[in-house]
């Protein structure tokens, strides 16, 4: 009796030890880009929701406190960011490529983003100032970010991806709409007059003016799969 339970604890210990960490993920052959973009569309929602045992944080809603948005024509400062939808992503491409040690993906998102601005200078060459409600919309974003890999041994002796480098380009596909409340507090025509052209032109004041916040929420979200890499290694991610 003794021997049998002591059977069952061995076993039970050992089904723990070599479980897989992150059994939300199928693994894939480097060149099965239809296999790990399945994987991938499992795995967002998952991923969004954070995963505190693999100190992957909650992504949707995702916090950004501070962005210094400012170029040689404007001031802006947005702050206490919170941006919505992300766990909705739908991978349209990942692939590996082991020779050059890369791993690509392109994603399609519609967030919405709520936040504070303070702004100042030019926009469309028109000048412009206030500081209040950030409102953002954007219901076709296209992400394109590329990742450097390389592999190091972690703390369990076993081998696990790091991010040496990123870069990320991104497009919008529709009509976006971006509010900012009480611009040009102290004139009402230049309120109105400044307001209907944002809403006339939202991908045009992105494309302006939002690369910097864009870059901070990419930069959030690859933070925690570098924490994810951290956490779980190469062998419950990939079958090579």
């Amino acid at each position: 009796m003794c021997s049998k339970g002591f059977i069952l604890v061995f076993l039970a210990y050992f089904s723990l030890v070599t479980s897989n960490l992150a059994p939300f993920i199928t693994k894939c052959k480097w060149d099965d880009s239809k296999c790990i973009k399945e994987s991938s569309m499992k795995a967002i929602p998952r991923f969004a929701d954070g995963i505190p045992d693999l100190n992957v944080e909650t992504i949707d809603p995702l916090n950004v406190k501070y962005v210094d948005a400012s170029s040689s024509n404007i001031k802006l400062i947005v702050t206490d960011v919170v941006v919505t939808g992300l766990k909705n992503c739908e991978p349209k491409k990942v692939q590996r490529d082991i020779a050059k040690s890369k791993l690509f993906f392109k994603v399609l998102c519609s967030p919405d983003l709520n936040g504070k601005y303070d702004m100042k200078g030019q926009l469309f060459v028109l000048p412009i100032e206030g500081n209040g409600n950030l409102i953002a919309k954007v219901p076709k974003l296209v992400i394109n970010v590329e990742l450097d890999l390389a592999e190091k041994e972690g703390k369990d002796g076993k081998k696990h991806w790091h991010v040496k480098a990123w870069k990320h380009t991104f497009e919008l596909k529709d009509k976006s709409n971006v509010k900012f409340e009480n611009l040009f507090p102290n004139n009402e025509f230049l309120r109105n007059s400044t307001s209907e052209l944002i809403a006339q032109n939202g991908n045009g004041v992105i494309n302006e003016i939002g690369q910097p916040v864009i870059k901070a929420v990419v930069a959030k979200v690859i933070e925690n799969i570098k924490h994810f890499f951290t956490a779980v290694p190469t062998e419950d991610l990939a079958l090579d």
